[in-house]
C-alpha cells in the first residue's frame, strides 16, 4: 500500500512540476526568431553579426526545430523565480545537444504583450567556445 502511494505522489507531484511552466497558459507552440548572433573565440574576444533565423519551440512533442527542420529534443525544462526580482520568472530549456534556451516575460502580468524574450546559448568544441542568439519569442495560434 505504501509503495502504490509513493507512486501516486511521485506521478501528482511531477505532473505538477511541468505544468507550472508559464509559457503554456498561452500555447504549447512558440516561434522564436533572432536578428543577430554573437560569438566568444578562443583567439579573439566576443565579436557580433547579423544573422536572421527562427526556431520552433515545440512542448506538446518535447522538441525544437531549427529553420533548416532540424529536430532538437528537450531534455528537460523548468521555471526558476527568484522572490523580490522584477522578473516574474524565467523558463530554462536544456536540449539534447546541451543548447539551453533562457527565457523571461516581456510582460510577466500577460496584459500588454505576450512575447518572452531571452537567448539561445550555444557551447563551442574547440576554436569556438560560445554562440548566442539573443530571442524573441511569440505564441503560435
Amino acid at each position: 500500500m505504501k509503495r502504490v502511494f509513493l507512486t501516486v505522489l511521485l506521478l501528482t507531484t511531477t505532473t505538477v512540476f511541468a505544468s507550472d511552466n508559464p509559457m503554456w497558459r498561452q500555447s504549447l507552440e512558440w516561434t522564436c526568431s533572432y536578428s543577430s548572433l554573437i560569438r566568444c573565440e578562443r583567439s579573439t574576444d566576443c565579436t557580433s553579426r547579423p544573422e536572421t533565423g527562427t526556431l520552433k519551440v515545440d512542448y506538446r512533442n518535447n522538441n525544437v526545430v531549427d529553420q533548416a527542420g532540424q529536430r532538437q529534443t528537450i531534455k528537460r525544462h523548468y521555471v526558476q523565480a527568484i522572490a523580490g526580482s522584477p522578473i516574474g520568472s524565467e523558463v530554462k530549456i536544456e536540449l539534447s545537444t546541451n543548447d539551453v534556451i533562457w527565457l523571461s516575460a516581456a510582460d510577466a502580468g500577460g496584459i500588454f504583450s505576450d512575447n518572452w524574450t531571452g537567448a539561445m546559448v550555444s557551447q563551442g568544441p574547440g576554436v569556438i567556445l560560445q554562440t548566442l542568439r539573443p530571442l524573441i519569442c511569440v505564441p503560435v495560434d
